[in-house]
């Protein structure tokens, strides 16, 4: 079995609407050997991989294509990517096959195609293959490449309300766009482009931060920056034992000390925050519990109950046979990505117990709490999570609001120390110790809670109201004239006061200038110009060589515009063997369609249309445009109650079924240059498209076409 083409076709593309891998394979090994011994490699697959057992029956009894499509698709189930589209077509040649394969990790779906060839090698050479070794790589791999929490909830609010997602570094994938052009937005997990430099500045001082929260009456522990150990002590006897020693401008809980009683303590806790910062801050200790609460906007959305490593006496267990029991949790875990982590019965832990009376052999009367662990982070160390969402007090909610509106952080994740969460924080001595711009969303989302929050999509609507998926209109031009009909399309939409930006094999132009993307794919140019954000409508120009090897530029467009056939290309390919492979470019065809949105509409040349025999689209998502009205698809089309546009001998016409709109027009548009009119008649066709698309309130483009446009054929 051999590779002859790996194709990444990262949009809608000729096999689907969704990302997939195009693998080609050779298989002339399997396909000319003897049957028995082609059954036994496909017999040997399925013992390593017993998914494939089912599989492994054809119409024929064996078809060894397929068996290779179900094993690259099994590969990615079990690596941990639930992968649901595949399919094999057959090429010229019988032995040479083309595997397509849903991905959605690229380096995870390459390493899966790299394992299943060396898997199929190994069968057929008789040898033994690491099944269980290459399984743990490939998930491992897929657990590198998987998005946090924080992440994760923001993307799948995001996909759940339509609102495209782009990940602007491969490397790290919690820098997301949400929407596209002048409609987006960024964020970096949780903290969106809406929080400002100086509010993040803000919080990241401890000490300024509880002074505004002060002045907005906000409760907060009562501190002071020190200079060194002595001035520590001093302020600790000032503020009254226990004190609070922590770094003035770190997050995390990093370098902080807890309920110190003593000068040795004060001292050591004050060395530890020096080590982490230039500057330290003293405050009282609060007694109480941690608790983070989420605020977007005006509202609390989520609190966590933030509990220490601790186990709960049952009058019968051991300390130890209690930590096991706890251990037991499927969600705990050494690490990332547990959401959860083990509690250890180290020396810190040891001592805890020692302090409290305990050893790991005492069995605590049922019901008593044993803390083994009072360190901060509580959840690094084994701590628990608790959702108290339902139970906070109204006055203690109106209380943390206050305080991120106070810092101007619309997005925050408040830190609280109370006793009871369900109380006023006045009444109780609470406090408000820290506000993040960055809030772990984690907390609040499921493994790591029994009771999750619609946290992400409360942040995603706190950037797109109701009815927004921050989408702008996007119209595919394809055909041999597609950038003349791309060029002059997007000469009417900036005339009429649009920004429009537009790819094609000339460049990238962003609102008329053009920007300098040497050497870049299709692919890339379109992302580069979806990502601009002085763009209000997007035309993309597709060339079939494109659409057959990267897939369309975005997971979809508003408008489909042939403005005629593409030229019969044969794209050949030189393979490894010295062969060339032709590729069906009329499949390039297909590829639009499966990028067209369904409510999408076509508009196409009547006097020179696609081949249309396998596709049925409604009347109402197609438009027609010919150079003369006596046309007879135009005259089918209007029949049936369709929209036409048409060349007179002085105007230009707009036909919906049996009404016609007439547009002057400078000059005898019917006796220009036939490559003008093919670009007029396409660009306003496509115009006329955008004005019909999205809701009647506001059409997607929201292009005045009721009224004549300044048409100009200078990009002609």
């Amino acid at each position: 079995m051999q590779l002859w083409r790996l194709w990444v076709l990262r949009g809608p593309n000729v096999w689907a609407a969704c990302p997939v891998l195009e693998v080609g394979v050779d298989l002339r090994e399997w396909v000319d050997a003897p049957r028995e011994r082609s059954e036994g490699v496909g017999e040997r697959l399925g013992t390593w991989i017993p998914s494939l057992q089912g599989e492994r029956e054809a119409s024929d009894g064996f078809d060894p294509a397929q068996i290779f499509e179900q094993l690259l698709k099994q590969l990615q189930i079990l690596a941990g990517n639930p992968v649901r589209f595949s399919s094999t077509r057959s090429t010229a040649r019988p032995d040479r096959y083309r595997v397509a394969v849903e991905y959605h990790e690229e380096p995870v779906g390459r390493a899966c195609v790299q394992t299943a060839l060396a898997m199929c090698r190994a069968a057929w050479e008789g040898q033994p293959f690491p099944v269980a070794d290459e399984l743990a790589r490939l998930r491992a791999l897929a657990d590198d490449q998987r998005l946090g929490p924080s992440t994760f909830a923001i993307v799948e609010a995001a996909r759940a309300r339509d609102i495209p997602v782009d990940h602007f570094n491969p490397e790290d994938g919690r820098y997301l766009m949400l929407g596209q052009g002048a409609r987006q937005h960024r964020s970096l997990a949780a903290e969106t482009d809406e929080i400002s430099a100086l509010s993040r500045s803000i919080t990241t001082d401890k000490h300024l931060t509880k002074q505004l929260l002060r002045e907005a009456g906000v409760p907060v522990p009562f501190g002071r920056p020190v200079a060194d150990e002595n001035d520590a002590w001093e302020a600790a006897c000032a503020l009254g034992l226990p004190v609070v020693i922590k770094p003035q401008d770190r997050d995390m809980a990093v370098g902080v000390g807890l309920n110190l009683r003593t000068r040795e303590q004060v001292a050591a806790a004050y060395r530890t925050a020096k080590s982490r910062s230039d500057y330290v801050l003293v405050e009282r200790f609060a007694e109480g519990a941690e608790h983070r609460v989420l605020v977007v906007e005006d509202r609390v959305v989520a609190v966590a109950l933030i509990e220490p490593p601790l186990v709960v006496g049952d009058g019968v267990s051991t300390v130890a046979e209690l930590v096991e029991e706890v251990n037991r949790d499927p969600r705990r875990g050494e690490a990332y990505p547990a959401p959860l982590r083990r509690i250890r019965l180290d020396a810190v832990g040891l001592g805890m117990l020692a302090a409290a009376g305990y050893t790991v052999d005492s069995v605590p009367p049922p019901g008593q709490r044993v803390i083994l662990r009072c360190q901060l982070p509580h959840l690094d160390h084994g701590g628990f999570l608790r959702d108290v969402t339902d139970v906070i007090h109204p006055e203690t909610a109106a209380c943390i609001v206050a305080a991120a509106q106070a810092l101007r952080v619309r997005v925050a994740g408040v830190d609280v120390v109370a006793r009871d969460i369900s109380r006023p924080l006045e009444e109780q001595g609470g406090v408000v110790v820290e506000v993040n711009t960055g809030p772990g969303l984690g907390l609040h989302t499921a493994p790591y809670t029994e009771y999750p929050r619609p946290v992400g999509a409360a942040i995603v609507a706190s950037m797109f109201p109701p009815g927004d998926n921050g989408r702008i209109p996007i119209v595919a031009v394809a055909g041999s004239r597609a950038r003349a009909a791309g060029r002059t399309l997007a000469t009417q939409l900036t005339d009429a006061g649009y920004r429009v930006g537009r790819t094609g094999y000339d460049g990238v132009f962003i609102a008329g200038r053009k920007i300098n993307l040497r050497d870049a794919s299709a692919h890339e140019k379109a992302r580069a110009l979806l990502r601009n954000n002085r763009i209000d409508i997007a035309i993309l120009e597709c060339e079939a060589h494109d659409l057959l090897r990267d897939g369309f530029g975005c997971d979809r467009c508003d408008i489909l515009l042939v403005a005629d056939p593409t030229e019969e290309i044969v794209d050949r390919l030189p393979k490894a063997n010295g062969q060339d492979e032709e590729a069906p470019v009329e499949e390039a065809w297909i590829a639009l369609l499966h990028g067209l949105a369904s409510d999408g509409k076509v508009v196409l040349n009547a006097d020179d249309p696609p081949d249309l025999d396998d596709v049925a689209l409604p009347t109402d998502r197609v438009i027609w445009f010919a150079r003369r009205g006596d046309n007879s698809r135009l005259i089918a089309h209007r029949a049936d109650g369709g929209t036409a546009v048409y060349l007179g001998a002085d105007c230009l016409v707009i036909a919906q079924g049996v009404e016609e709109q007439r547009m002057a027009f400078g000059g005898r548009p019917a006796q220009r240059d036939p490559r003008e009119q093919l670009a007029l008649l396409a660009a306003l066709s496509g115009a006329m498209a955008l004005n019909q698309c999205g809701d009647e309130e506001e059409p997607v483009s929201r292009v005045p076409i009721s009224t004549p446009l300044e048409l100009t054929l200078s990009a002609v």
